[in-house]
């Protein structure tokens, strides 16, 4: 398996314990360490269903330090568009959040939707590295959400002088569009 962005260079910062449970607190001390060690994207695959100002605080002063955050919509989605299911920190406006499509880029019903979705990107049946050196085929908006962040990756290293809003009008505009806003947002990351 060849990630997106095949030769960039990864920092895991745990946030979650084994279980995949954590705080939001766990969440904001991550992206202060990743604002003090200049971490160009943050990606966040995992979301909580409560607002924090704090969380939110923490997620606009890593945008304003430059940085680029990255976060799964969330799997919350009842097929309907006009309803909003969009997790923490993806709801928040200095954070791009992604939802799932599969191989005909049509949203699954589970994809959360809602306006603040800004890009979508491949979701369903995602075969990734696993455990112990292992492969396994997962669904989810945080199968989708590293294509977001390794298209960010490519960009930075082809143009290392664009700042954020650079490169997040350029994922933007270089989108492809696949129909509604609240499900798809700009469209298929490009």
């Amino acid at each position: 398996v060849v990630g997106v962005a095949p030769k960039a260079s990864l920092y895991a910062v745990k946030v979650l314990n084994n279980a995949g449970v954590g705080s939001y607190a766990d969440v904001i001390d991550g992206i202060k360490w990743s604002i003090q060690n200049s971490i160009g994207v943050i990606s966040m695959s995992f979301g909580g269903s409560s607002y924090s100002k704090a969380l939110e605080d923490a997620c606009s002063a890593a945008y304003n330090a430059g940085l680029i955050l990255v976060a799964a919509a969330g799997n919350s989605g009842d097929g309907n568009p006009d309803t909003s299911e969009v997790s923490y920190p993806a709801a928040y406006t200095s954070v791009i959040a992604v939802s799932a499509t599969d191989i005909n880029d049509v949203a699954p019903y589970w994809s959360s939707s809602g306006p603040e979705v800004e890009l979508a990107a491949p979701g369903v049946d995602i075969k990734s590295t696993w455990l112990d050196g292992t492969y396994e085929t997962l669904s989810g908006t945080s199968m989708a959400c590293p294509h977001v962040t390794g298209t960010t990756a490519l960009i930075w290293a082809k143009k290392s002088t664009l700042t954020n809003d650079m490169v997040r009008s350029l994922l933007q505009i270089t989108a492809d569009p696949l129909g509604n806003t609240r499900v798809y947002g700009y469209g298929l990351v490009d």
